[in-house]
């Protein structure tokens, strides 16, 4: 019996004491990586976009004299594209003389003053007068406009508008990629800044219901 004793005493010791130790120095728990490749999905065959066609076309155009200029080349070359024409939200810059002039002889004399070309003598809503400097829709033409009155040394007001107005573009068939990249280089040389060129599904994303 007391052997007995002495055995569940010893057991309770060695308990206690495997607790104690557990407190003191937790075990290691060994996270193991997930396979991150499962989470990843598969990308389709590439060799399915080799049969992709593409599109080539002009960048918005917003002059019609341009239009109709670039228009003339392409027959001259034997293209005929398609001219997609909608209206569309453009920015206009616009650039004014800050002064007012009480009648039209007035505003007559101080057109004279700006050597530049393209003053136009307004008629405001109050029945005084004003002088527009320029009103661009291409920022090329708005930047030189805006170096040339800097160079005269005068006072000038700039500010940003936005107008509907129409917009065309010549859009070309669809091609096969090199076709098209030969396209966009022909286009380029006769004189149209940076052609587009995209493929089929971005073209009719981006058009969708243009055509």
């Amino acid at each position: 019996m007391k052997i007995l004793k002495n055995i569940l005493g010893l057991t309770i010791v060695l308990i206690l004491a495997w607790a104690a130790w557990n407190a003191w120095f937790p075990p290691q728990i060994i996270h193991q990586q997930q396979d991150v490749r499962a989470w990843i999905p598969e990308r389709p065959h590439l060799g399915a976009l080799e049969d992709e066609r593409w599109r080539v076309f002009t960048k918005r155009m917003v002059w019609k004299k341009a239009v109709d200029e670039l228009q003339a080349k392409f027959k001259e070359n034997n293209m005929n594209p398609i001219i997609l024409e909608r209206k569309e939200a453009v920015k206009l810059h616009v650039f004014d003389d800050p002064r007012s002039f009480v009648s039209n002889g007035e505003a007559q004399q101080a057109k004279k003053e700006w050597k530049i070309e393209s003053v136009d003598i307004l008629r405001r809503s109050d029945g005084k007068y004003m002088l527009g400097l320029g009103r661009f829709y291409l920022p090329e033409y708005a930047k030189l406009r805006q170096e040339s009155l800097l160079a005269l040394k005068k006072p000038f007001k700039y500010f940003q508008d936005t107008k509907i107005i129409p917009t065309y573009r010549f859009i070309f068939p669809a091609l096969s990629e090199h076709e098209a990249e030969v396209l966009w280089k022909n286009i380029q040389d006769m004189g149209a800044i940076n052609p587009v060129m995209m493929t089929e599904n971005e073209f009719n994303a981006m058009f969708v219901g243009g055509m």
